[in-house]
């Protein structure tokens, strides 16, 4: 019996190696994975932009005040963003969009109260549309990781939405109603500032896709 032991050993030694190399690997994050985290990052430096922004120009405390907060919470909201794609082998971009830079750059050529009314329009329309990228991951995301992090974010996104449709009505400014496509905008300048930014969010995530499909197999391509 004694000398059965070692080899006994050996083989449950095998078996459970087997066993290991059959177990699944951890599912590779899909392309709406990478489009949220692409976007929601980029959607993040954007958000940390326009809070610095205005911190330096608001006229209204109020808008300061949650210029302060966007910087505050997307920075926390990134650096957990940030962690997740290195894990999972997801480059990130360096800057907002061109996009969101240039909404930016719009709501910045205004002074006083009309930067503060173009400043909410801006966050009305963008955060409405973080909301939107993430409930497209909860319901289309494979990876976990991802997922939480859209759960996450969801009720810190919807906070400053509501911060910010209040201070618009405090100032009197006409928010766009969520699906009305624009229509109840007091003006278009500020409405074409949100749809440029809503539109550089859906460009990202083209971008991701469009990536995906260029590393599709050659024999799939002669298919």
């Amino acid at each position: 019996m004694k000398k059965l032991t070692r080899p006994v050993a050996v083989l449950v030694a095998a078996v459970a190696g087997l066993a290991l190399a059959a177990a699944p690997a951890s599912a590779a994050p899909n392309a709406q994975d990478q489009e949220f985290l692409v976007a929601a990052h980029q959607g993040n430096l954007a958000e940390i932009a326009a809070g610095q922004a205005a911190l330096a120009e608001a006229a209204t405390p109020g808008v300061k005040e949650m210029g302060q907060q966007l910087v505050t919470d997307h920075t926390a909201l990134d650096a957990q963003l940030t962690a997740v794609a290195q894990q999972l082998g997801v480059a990130l971009p360096g800057t907002p969009t061109p996009e969101q830079q240039a909404a930016l750059a719009e709501v910045q050529a205004e002074d006083g109260q009309d930067f503060d009314t173009a400043w909410l329009y801006l966050q009305i329309e963008s955060h409405r549309a973080t909301l939107a990228l993430g409930e497209r991951e909860l319901a289309a995301g494979s990876e976990q990781a991802v997922k939480d992090l859209a759960t996450a974010s969801a009720p810190v996104v919807q906070r400053h939405l509501d911060h910010a449709l209040m201070l618009a009505r405090e100032l009197g400014v006409d928010a766009v109603p969520a699906g009305t496509g624009g229509q109840a905008a007091a003006s278009e300048r500020p409405l074409g500032l949100a749809l440029s930014l809503v539109g550089g969010l859906l460009l990202a995530g083209a971008g991701v896709l469009v990536a995906r499909s260029h590393r599709t197999t050659p024999a799939a391509r002669r298919r």
